[in-house]
């Protein structure tokens, strides 16, 4: 990594888009948030992105040409968000000659809580009473991936020995709207609060950070969203197909 680099970082997976300009000082150590938008408005990533990026190099006093690297989550999340935020910043790296991190989202969310040693759940609501989900540990500051990230329905996640470990925290609009499945199976465990656990783009710019320390690819081209499961309207036209075909539908 180049010393100073400046990240642009794109967050749209969950209801709202964030934007975030992040700074991490000879390419080592945590980044440094230098402006941060967030605008919580559905359905409407595609209007709002750009303004948000207008508004966080202004605020930064950072031009365009500063920017050193682009980050973009890449799921799991919002279908529309997500194809809306990679899609631009695949436009911008072409257009700028820029490496282009595509971060998981939920990876990214597991740097929410700041931690020396503990267990981390975050989710997101997949809806269909569904959660995309994962499970992290700390030792040491020091993350392991206890669980990969997928959907399931909550219950699924709930089962390991993992939910007996302090500290334990759950996050995300999925923890959120199914705290009343949640609370019996780890009592002790901390729900974080909407303010403090809402997926950010300066966490996917500190998590593409430590990717390409690591060598990942940096490739636009290479750059792709993670649904982990089909759309509704790809899930209606399959079963459609299969009703046609007549053959049972899955």
């Amino acid at each position: 990594m180049a010393k100073d680099e400046f990240i642009l970082a794109v967050d749209t997976s969950p209801r709202h888009c964030t934007v975030a300009l992040c700074r991490s000082a000879d390419g080592c150590g945590p980044c440094d948030i230098l402006a941060q938008s967030c605008v919580d408005r559905p359905r409407l990533h595609a209007e709002r992105l750009l303004d948000g990026v207008h508004w966080v190099l202004d605020a930064a006093a950072c031009p365009m040409d500063r920017v050193t690297c682009l980050a973009a989550a890449a799921g799991p999340g919002s279908f529309t968000g997500l194809r809306v935020g990679l899609a631009t910043w695949k436009g911008l790296a072409f257009a700028l000659q820029l490496p282009l991190v595509a971060v998981p989202t939920l990876d990214a969310m597991a740097r929410l809580v700041p931690l020396s040693d503990g267990v981390v759940i975050p989710l997101l609501d997949a809806r269909m009473r569904e959660i995309f989900g994962a499970v992290y540990r700390y030792r040491d500051g020091v993350r392991e991936t206890l669980v990969q990230e997928q959907v399931c329905p909550v219950d699924d996640l709930l089962t390991g020995g993992y939910m007996n470990e302090r500290p334990l925290f759950f996050l995300g609009e999925g923890a959120w709207r199914y705290e009343s499945i949640l609370r019996p199976h780890a009592p002790q465990a901390c729900l974080v609060s909407s303010a403090c656990g809402t997926a950010r783009a300066d966490t996917i710019a500190e998590e593409a950070c430590a990717r390409m320390r690591a060598g990942c690819a940096t490739d636009p081209a290479m750059a792709a969203p993670c649904y982990l499961r089909a759309s509704q309207a790809e899930q209606a036209r399959a079963a459609q197909a299969a009703k046609n075909a007549g053959m049972p539908s899955t």
